[in-house]
């Protein structure tokens, strides 16, 4: 197939990445290639989400992330999720890729995962050359969250990733606030400091009160790789109890965190000032009340 450039009109298109949160993440086994298993609850988030812009060129294959310098590199996975596009599609990636950063960093909330299935998603709209499960196979290439992205909605995902549940119909769910203390954390190093003595089978009994609609957020939310990662940052401890004073019904950590997530009745948008008074002094606290769940 010719390169964009080598079309008669040229092209342009855009996404909102989002980005994710984890209602429940149980670690079941731990493979030899080093890959967790896990049964997980993801919730799709519009809000906070990268902006994601691909455009035809002249120059080959450009990467603009716009106040982040750092990140505009062979290293970053929305340049390999185009290389991969490419090879896999036989085009000449003649591409300026344009990354507007809204989900802070290694927060815990597939920021990277997200934005490399934003690439695999616009490229494919207008090239329209692989089905679903081509796509599914190429974004776990790319890292094991990164195929749930491609479904924009809510799952159950479990393998190392490349088993997804699109849940359609979603229960009642809370108001969610998501606080993000802005330090970076590597999965890789969550997963390493794991217990393993918390490795095992999910209660199915979890995963039925949450497709049943029933369910209790309290004993439904956990996350296996919380323990390691408040251990090791005490500040996530002071916010917890914060968000519970101010009324949340339970907080957890989101993948392998820092970000946590709080869910409340009501008043999360008083819990969130109150929040952003009480650290005041924490000039990069992020806070967000996420518009929309799919």
């Amino acid at each position: 197939m010719n390169s964009p450039c080598g079309l008669p009109r040229k092209w342009r298109d855009s996404i909102n990445c989002g980005c994710k949160i984890n209602l429940r993440l149980k670690v079941t086994g731990c493979r030899p290639d080093g890959l967790h298993d896990l049964s997980s609850c993801f919730l799709f988030l519009d809000e906070p989400g990268d902006l994601l812009t691909i455009e035809s060129c002249e120059n080959g294959m450009i990467l603009e992330t716009p106040g982040y310098p750092e990140l505009a590199g062979r290293n970053n996975l929305v340049w390999r999720a185009a290389e991969k596009f490419a090879e896999a599609g036989k085009i000449t990636p003649d591409w300026r890729i344009i990354l507007e950063k809204n989900v802070p960093l290694a927060a815990g909330l597939g920021g990277g995962s997200a934005d490399a299935a934003g690439v695999l998603l616009l490229l494919n709209r207008h090239y329209q050359l692989f089905n679903a499960a081509d796509l599914e196979e190429m974004a776990f290439s790319l890292g094991a969250d990164v195929p749930f992205f491609l479904s924009r909605k809510a799952a159950w995902v479990s393998g190392a990733g490349e088993k997804i549940e699109i849940i359609e119909k979603l229960p009642d769910l809370p108001q969610i606030l998501i606080v993000n203390p802005a330090f970076p954390v590597s999965a890789k190093w969550a997963y390493t400091h794991l217990d393993k003595a918390l490795i095992g089978a999910d209660d199915p009994v979890m995963k039925e009160s949450f497709l049943s609609g029933k369910v209790n957020w309290s004993e439904f939310c956990r996350n296996d790789l919380a323990q390691t990662v408040m251990e090791k940052f005490p500040l996530l401890t002071l916010l917890e109890k914060s968000l519970c004073d101010h009324g949340a019904l339970k907080v957890l950590v989101s993948g392998s965190g820092p970000s946590l997530f709080a869910l409340f009745d009501s008043g999360a948008a008083v819990a969130a000032e109150k929040l952003r008074r009480e650290y005041s002094g924490f000039e990069m606290l992020k806070i967000f009340l996420p518009g929309s769940v799919q």
